[in-house]
């Protein structure tokens, strides 16, 4: 009988652990949560976008722009993944800098999919979008 029960604890244990440890790392979140409480919105000097197709870059430096391209992000609900695949068709990559320092760096493959990178802790995450994004405000900078 203690035989069972080492083997049934030995292999519940594991498996109960594996699923916590993914339920952790997997939360859900949102963008607010994970980029804009880190940095001052006002503070922003700048927003560098690059589209990925032609490598075309455009420098944002008007107010009224930057809060606009913060403001669609802000409360996007996201989910926090590891290493997941990333086929697009368009990506942007978005530098957000504060008195001439890079801060935070995005880069959203079409609408699914998120990256952040954080300058100062030279640290990458992985999200996925919960909802299409609708990425027409970025193309439309293009323009």
């Amino acid at each position: 009988m203690k035989k069972r029960y080492k083997l049934f604890l030995g292999i519940l244990l594991p498996i109960l652990i594996l699923y916590i440890s993914t339920m952790l790392l997997t939360r859900d979140t949102d963008f607010t949560t994970e980029v804009t409480e880190r940095l001052e919105i006002k503070e922003i000097y700048e927003i560098e976008i690059i589209r990925s197709s032609d490598e075309k870059t455009i420098t944002i430096t008007e107010p009224s722009k930057m809060n606009q391209i913060m403001k669609q992000l802000d409360d996007q609900p996201i989910k926090k993944v590891w290493f997941a695949k990333s086929d697009f068709k368009e990506a942007y990559w978005l530098t957000l800098s504060i008195n001439d320092d890079r801060e935070i760096g995005l880069r959203l493959d079409d609408d699914k999919h998120l990256f952040v990178y954080l300058y100062e802790e030279n640290y990458m995450k992985d999200y996925k979008l919960a909802h299409d994004f609708d990425m027409t405000f970025i193309d439309q900078l293009f323009r």
